[in-house]
């Protein structure tokens, strides 16, 4: 069963994916994590493969031909960001064409979505300003860590890009599932288990259940770019989170996946960090009074630690 995840990006839709083909690689089903479709896929092995070095030179069409002449024998876990078809140069009989044919070859499509509208335009925001697409190493949150200002316009146009990514979903496919990235870091076992139809998966290879060990392994990472005594987990803890890691490593060297990113930063972190962060969170109230189903209250509730922030 190949597995599409639709998402606008910063919604948590790097990280499910491979805790996706990590899970079903334990469960001993052949698997592979194509990443985003439309900015470079060359066949590898008979089975479709990331290649970014081609970028967005191949049509959608040679990309449908990658897709169909993968292997059956190894199931696709991919990912199609809204914002990359657009920043394309196709016609749209090409995408709809092509959208079509995506909502027939995926088995299963996941719809990512945020509860947290003004966090999701938050972390664009930072995103923008550090360079830093993915947290997936100590470095690369030392320069989230180094943002202390973001773009107001950028942020609001993230505001709408959401908006726009939810009447494209509703358009061009069907018989979606929608996983939030809420429910995702606090519900991680059970989502996991619904997913892939699998109980336990992780628990069982390390020995603790997933949200804990994602949970762990941003506590060690906090504790290294602050400075603090590293020794912030049992050894059971930490037992389980290197067994995770390892098992990361040895897919990327396989090439099954291409990174292991962790989260970025909190609400809580945002606030903190963040001179114009009240700005932005007025001009979110503002937006979000034009579209009466984005949830206001939301917006200050810090859901990886439970708590509202202002």
């Amino acid at each position: 069963m190949n597995i599409l995840i639709l998402t606008p990006d910063s919604v948590g839709s790097t990280i499910l994916q491979r805790l996706i083909t990590i899970g079903l690689n334990i469960e001993k089903v052949p698997v592979t994590n194509t990443h985003e479709l439309v900015n470079g896929l060359e066949l590898k092995n008979g089975v479709a493969t990331k290649n970014f070095d081609l970028e967005y030179t191949q049509t959608l069409k040679q990309i449908t031909d990658v897709l169909n002449k993968s292997s059956k024998d190894t199931q696709l876990v991919s990912r199609f960001a809204k914002y990359h078809i657009d920043a394309r140069n196709d016609n749209l009989a090409e995408k709809k064409k092509f959208f079509s044919f995506l909502d027939r070859f995926y088995q299963k499509k996941i719809m990512c979505v945020r509860e947290n509208i003004f966090e999701y335009a938050m972390s664009w925001s930072i995103r923008n300003e550090s360079g830093v697409l993915n947290v997936c190493q100590k470095q690369d949150r030392k320069k989230v860590l180094q943002v202390s200002k973001v773009n107001e316009k950028y942020f609001i146009k993230k505001c709408q890009e959401y908006v726009d990514y939810q009447y494209w979903m509703e358009k061009y496919f069907t018989n979606v599932e929608k996983v939030s990235y809420e429910d995702m870091i606090t519900n991680t076992d059970v989502l996991i288990e619904q997913l892939i139809g699998y109980k336990d998966t992780f628990k069982k290879k390390f020995g603790m259940p997933l949200s804990i060990i994602l949970k762990n392994e941003y506590k060690f990472f906090n504790s290294l770019t602050s400075k603090n005594d590293i020794q912030i987990l049992t050894k059971k803890e930490q037992r389980a989170l290197y067994l995770y890691k390892q098992t990361g490593t040895s897919l990327i060297k396989q090439g099954i996946i291409l990174d292991q990113p962790i989260k970025n930063t909190t609400l809580y972190d945002k606030r903190k960090q963040i001179k114009n962060f009240k700005q932005c969170l007025d001009k979110f109230y503002s937006f979000a009074k034009n579209h009466n189903w984005i949830n206001q209250s939301k917006a200050t509730y810090d859901f990886w630690n439970k708590r509202n922030i202002c």
